[in-house]
């Protein structure tokens, strides 16, 4: 993330910056508009929409109930070239991992969870997830970007889902996934835990959030 939610927006700037037409750059921002990541504010122009805890939650609602199901289906259904990509993507990780190469890491982190989906045959939910997560991916930008941090954790918690995908234990498979997702109110407490990250989110979030939200801190 590196413009600051709330920040404005300049078609003429962007596109002498990228050495481009303004005519692409209209386009992106109106494909930006319909995803709620930017905002036309009247009177005050276009600017980076501010963070949305309730879309945040929503994600991860959206997220934690079908990956929960698509990782039980993927242990059912469970084959050995679905569990040797699986391990790949994991020695990937590992790799970044030690290299502190966290944006690598993380685009691992997505195509491990879309390499579940694929296995559980429901590769069509990809694109629902990406869409209902975005506001997800922004607070995780927004924790990179100040140093908070799970690599460690999120590897082994990988490792404990595809462990029971290969053993082919739905049952063990979904509580991992749901261990490594957390609940909805588990995932916002966190936030709000982090008194550095909550105190950002806060400055550029659409509501008082930590009123409406019940912390006290």
């Amino acid at each position: 993330m590196r413009l600051r939610p709330g920040s404005a927006l300049s078609e003429n700037e962007i596109a002498a910056c990228l050495k481009v037409s303004k005519t692409p750059i209209r386009e992106a921002l109106i494909r930006l508009v319909e995803e709620r990541l930017v905002t036309v504010v009247p009177k005050s122009g276009t600017r980076v929409a501010l963070i949305d805890i309730e879309r945040f939650r929503e994600g991860c609602f959206v997220r934690l109930h079908l990956e929960v199901a698509a990782v039980a289906q993927a242990a059912t259904l469970r084959n050995d070239g679905h569990i040797i990509q699986m391990k790949a993507n994991l020695s990937r990780q590992r790799e970044a991992l030690e290299k502190e190469a966290y944006w690598d890491f993380f685009l691992c982190d997505e195509q491990f969870h879309a390499l579940i989906l694929k296995a559980a045959g429901l590769a069509g939910l990809i694109q629902i997830i990406e869409v209902a997560k975005v506001e997800v991916d922004r607070i995780r930008s927004l924790r990179n970007r100040l140093g908070v941090r799970r690599t460690e954790i999120v590897l082994r918690e990988h490792e404990a889902i595809v462990s029971a995908i290969a053993d082919r234990d739905p049952g063990r498979a979904s509580q991992a996934m749901r261990d490594h997702l957390g609940e909805v109110d588990q995932r916002t407490w966190a936030l709000g835990e982090d008194h550095v990250l909550w105190s950002f989110i806060e400055s550029v979030s659409k509501v008082p959030t930590k009123k409406q939200f019940g912390f006290t801190g």
